[in-house]
């Protein structure tokens, strides 16, 4: 009998061991459980073909290659980039007193388009909602498991948090004039985001998740795809509500087009020594380290947006916002107070106040310049004029002609410094709202009881408004809408309250350079 028992214990125990297994799309997926919660984590899912050899610049094919069994506990490497943002948080880490070291070195590879899932439960009739996290980095650089990314703590409220891969940068961005034109031609690593969430849509059930609430959430570049994806016609019916975060790059001024991303695509070939007709298939053969390599050079400061290809995309962002074609997405969306302060030079004068006002893009500089003149500290002139003509500005007139079509919109604005000397030089930086978006502060961080609990406000807010399209929820500050008369924004600081819209002088003349355009 004992020994009956006792086989039957190290059955049961080894059953566990294997951790979480979902049966999805042909294959045994095996997971693991999140440290000591019942949160199942599965890292490293393919959603599509490796894009390797003849796939590069193709849009993503269907995974062919299945496994009866899958072990998903590791992460995937990351898709091939420079360290840009590996070294971005290296900094971070000094900049708090810490280590670089904190943050271990990168793996990339061109085979990365992985997704990775973090479920409460694997009941396919629970119907949780669904959040799918898009990356920023300027469309070059990022990766889905970022430190900040990790989605265990926002799945223990309740949602399951989905976070996808996409190519970046010259395997991602790029276009060639012999590409098939029967085939998707630019704008890979958005076509990676819908095949991405092609597969969230047919197997999220399994996970526990509800395909008819998914709500896309991202920040910087990422927010910016998102944006772009919601007046895609090839992305229709794939997500009802957006999270957009620090967004930028609208394509307030322009966006390129097919013919400007072949043209790069074309002088990457002259730069390779590359001629003839058949320079694409040679492009195809180049090792992928040596194509990263030669095209950060070649093109160190190329901002990678997504191009009007008249396939994936028929018109720019600003045009269908101006145009009003949101459909019916929800959408919650803010910005920062600071979010270039870090990126000013501590040297910075009055004179590089006077031309960040003549560079701006979209806001009358006599009269930009005006509406700082009391500010006392350069940096801070600065970065009030770059952070309202490409954040705060844009996001406001975004949110306002949403509102006016009757969807619902919600406006942040997040002041919160971290405290001591760290916080007063970074300020709200661009990207500091993500540890408490996913409950993530590194222990670096001066992270206090303030910090906590505006972090459980946040992840009130984000995850409620991923159940319901509304923030709002019994135990939260009331969050009013955005809109008329009142254009109230909740601000996300030290305390958690409705303000007016910032920089009203600032998005005044923002506006009017949009009323001009129309």
């Amino acid at each position: 009998m004992h020994l009956f028992f006792a086989a039957f214990l190290l059955v049961a125990l080894s059953a566990c061991s294997r951790g979480p297994e979902v049966y999805v799309d042909s294959e045994l997926l095996i997971g693991e459980y999140h440290e000591d919660t019942s949160i199942a984590v599965f890292r490293g899912v393919p959603f599509a073909e490796p894009p390797l050899g003849d796939l590069r610049w193709r849009a993503p094919r269907p995974l062919q290659t299945k496994l009866p069994r899958r072990e998903t506990k590791e992460f995937a490497p990351a898709c091939m980039q420079s360290m840009r943002i590996l070294d971005w948080y290296r900094y971070m880490a000094e900049t708090f007193g810490g280590s670089g070291n904190y943050y271990p070195d990168l793996e990339i590879d061109e085979d990365c388009l992985y997704l990775n899932v973090w479920t409460p439960t694997l009941e396919s009739d629970a119907k949780l909602p669904v959040m799918v996290w898009i990356h920023g980095g300027s469309n070059r650089s990022g990766w889905s498991y970022e430190p900040n990314y990790y989605g265990h703590a926002l799945a223990e409220r309740g949602v399951i948090v989905v976070s996808i891969a996409y190519r970046v940068g010259v395997f991602g961005f790029l276009s060639h004039p012999e590409l098939n034109p029967d085939e998707p031609m630019a704008n890979f690593g958005l076509w990676d985001s819908v095949a991405a969430l092609r597969w969230i849509q047919n197997n999220i059930e399994q996970f526990g998740g509800d395909p008819d609430r998914i709500t896309l959430f991202g920040e910087s570049s990422g927010a910016q795809d998102i944006l772009a994806l919601a007046f895609a016609a090839p992305a229709a019916g794939l997500f009802r509500r957006v999270i957009l975060e620090s967004t930028a790059g609208y394509g307030a001024g322009r966006m390129t087009t097919l013919a400007e991303e072949q043209q790069r695509g074309s002088e990457l070939t002259r730069i390779m020594g590359f001629e003839g007709g058949e320079s694409l298939a040679l492009l195809r053969q180049v090792p992928a380290d040596v194509l990263l390599q030669t095209y950060e050079e070649s093109f160190p400061d190329y901002y990678h947006s997504p191009a009007i290809d008249d396939q994936l995309l028929s018109s720019s962002t600003w045009a269908n916002i101006e145009a009003s074609n949101f459909g019916d997405v929800q959408m919650l969306i803010g910005t920062n107070h600071a979010e270039w302060l870090d990126y000013i030079s501590v040297d910075a004068t009055m004179q590089d106040v006077i031309q960040t006002a003549e560079d701006l893009t979209h806001i009358d500089s006599a009269r930009a310049l005006a509406a700082v003149a009391q500010e006392q500290d350069p940096r801070r002139a600065m970065d009030r004029l770059i952070t309202a003509d490409n954040y705060v500005c844009p996001s406001q007139y975004t949110a306002a002609k949403l509102a006016a079509t009757g969807q619902g919109a919600w406006m942040y604005f997040f002041t919160r410094e971290r405290e001591g000397a760290a916080g007063a030089k970074l300020g709200a930086y661009h990207g500091a709202e993500l540890p408490y978006v996913f409950g993530t502060h590194d222990s670096y961080m001066t992270t206090t009881d303030v910090d906590v609990a505006l972090t459980d406000t946040i992840m009130g807010y984000w995850t409620q408004f991923a159940a319901t399209g509304n923030p709002n929820a019994e135990r939260l500050p009331d969050w009013p809408r955005f809109r008329a008369p009142d254009f109230a924004v909740q601000e996300l600081g030290d305390s958690v309250l409705t303000i007016p819209a910032p920089e009203p002088v600032l998005c005044g003349l923002f506006g009017e350079w949009a009323a001009a355009r129309q």
